[in-house]
């Protein structure tokens, strides 16, 4: 089944923004995809987008993040590892 794809100034479900840098020359409605290895910052985890479901789907040389792929990071605040997840943002994103 189809999933949408993540673009940068997507929202984790801790409320944290994907960053960059994405792939600046492939763009979803006007934004860049997101991709493994993008950069996730906010109040609750700093971190990078660690893996995807769409491995086949390259992008600068990378998967394409999608709605559900794992953020890992720390809290920028405690220290504390934390594990969130790319949350769909339906009036920017598309099903590839």
């Amino acid at each position: 089944m189809p999933t949408p794809v993540a673009t940068l100034a997507n929202l984790t479900a801790t409320g944290d923004v994907v960053v960059g840098p994405g792939s600046p020359l492939t763009l979803c409605n006007g934004l860049p995809m997101a991709c493994m290895g993008d950069a996730v910052a906010g109040a609750v985890c700093v971190g990078v987008v660690t893996a995807t479901t769409a491995v086949t789907r390259i992008m600068c040389g990378r998967p394409v993040a999608v709605m559900g792929s794992p953020v890992t990071g720390v809290n920028p605040m405690t220290g504390i590892p934390v594990v969130t997840a790319l949350a769909l943002c339906p009036s920017i994103n598309r099903i590839m």
